[in-house]
């Protein structure tokens, strides 16, 4: 005879910081939710309005949440024998995290009272302390990429590390970002079509010596299988089409990456991931850089446009963390324009969209900062999750 299948209830707390919660449906993958709120906490804009979607992508029954007075023990502790003696079968676990102390202690007595396992998330020690019941049967705080994103059911495509010697070339264009713009719009004008591919001998006027070395470093990275300087222009010999993808854009993408294994506070990341549409169709959603720290996760948008300030980059990257823990998903815009050389009013203008959307900007006067900037993100972000 086939076992039965006991279903998993998750009691949660509404009334906070919402970050243990999510981490705990994240890790549990409960049947079900049961929410118990403060009043003050259904008003419009606070925090069940802004938890309740990514706990629907993380739970088949999200139920209405039962309503409290956050000061009334014995309101909250009849709300949440309501709750969970809706499902007696359910293997319950509460977490007592996120709301007054007078909740924690009525779903603690609750909880305790059902044989419920009794959780208390402590984020900043990246422990779970365990009031009654059973421990986590595992660490919640440690989330693979890969693993994030299949908990929010998306399928990820990641692109596998890039060699050391792109690294190194990576870092050195870091160093003068304005300057690879500039060498990508050479590159674009150069003697060959747009795509790079046939001829593969390019005529590139007006290379700086800094560029120059670029190429040399290309060379030695696989990208150009030979350089030829005459009077008026370098002859490049390109290797195959993967010059022109690294100059493009990959090579920022790859810096991020670096930058983010440098940082140390990361349990993964990845560079360059896509993520299908729902249902496998194209368009493909890209993810220059993805990474967890706690089982939190944070992606960028790189860009290495002359003029890249336009909003419709926000909105795409907002679009994508939507489908992944929405406001619980930090979000980065990093571009190689250094703000001295952008459009003044261009940038001012992107700021304030970009704080709107609660995105961080980094320009290239900031990229050789990137680690720590980073390491802040994941530690003590900008602004709020959820």
């Amino acid at each position: 005879m086939a076992s039965v299948k006991i279903p998993v209830a998750l009691l949660i707390l509404i009334g906070g910081r919402q970050t243990p919660n999510v981490l705990s449906a994240q890790f549990l993958r409960p049947d079900i939710i049961a929410p118990i709120a403060s009043r003050e906490a259904m008003r419009p804009g606070e925090a069940w309005e802004k938890v309740r979607r990514v706990l629907e992508q993380l739970s088949p029954r999200v139920l209405d949440p039962h309503t409290v007075d956050a000061f009334d023990l014995n309101d909250i502790r009849e709300q949440c024998a309501a709750a969970m003696d809706r499902f007696p079968d359910a293997r319950w676990v509460c977490n007592i995290t996120c709301a007054t102390t007078i909740m924690s202690i009525g779903a603690y007595e609750e909880g305790r009272k059902r044989n419920a396992s009794v959780w208390y998330f402590d984020t900043a020690g990246r422990r779970v302390v365990t009031l009654a019941g059973q421990p986590p049967d595992g660490d919640p705080y440690r989330l693979s990429v890969e693993n994030y994103l299949q908990i929010y059911n998306r399928a990820a495509q990641p692109t596998p590390p890039p060699p050391v010697s792109w690294v190194a070339l990576a870092r050195q264009m870091a160093q003068a970002p304005d300057d690879a713009i500039e060498f990508r719009e050479i590159l674009r004008r150069a003697n060959a079509d747009a795509r790079f591919t046939q001829p593969r001998r390019l005529a590139v006027l007006s290379l700086t010596p800094t560029m120059v070395q670029w190429c040399e470093q290309a060379q030695a990275a696989g990208f150009i299988s030979a350089i030829h300087q005459h009077s008026n222009h370098h002859e490049i010999l390109q290797a195959d089409g993967a010059f022109w993808d690294f100059v493009n854009g990959a090579w920022l993408e790859i810096y991020a990456w670096d930058a983010a294994q440098r940082a140390g506070c990361f349990d993964d990341c990845c560079p360059g991931i896509e993520i299908p549409a729902q249902g496998g169709l194209s368009p493909m959603n890209q993810i220059d850089l993805a990474a967890t720290h706690a089982a939190s996760l944070l992606i960028a948008e790189c860009k290495t446009e002359a003029r890249p300030f336009r909003t419709e980059h926000l909105d795409q990257l907002r679009a994508i963390t939507s489908m992944i823990g929405g406001s619980f998903v930090g979000a980065l815009f990093i571009t190689a324009r250094s703000q001295h050389k952008a459009d003044a009013q261009a940038l001012a203008a992107f700021r304030a969209q970009a704080q709107a959307r609660q995105i961080v900007v980094v320009t290239g006067d900031q990229l050789n900062q990137l680690p720590d900037i980073l390491t802040r993100e994941a530690t003590r972000p900008t602004f709020p999750r959820g």
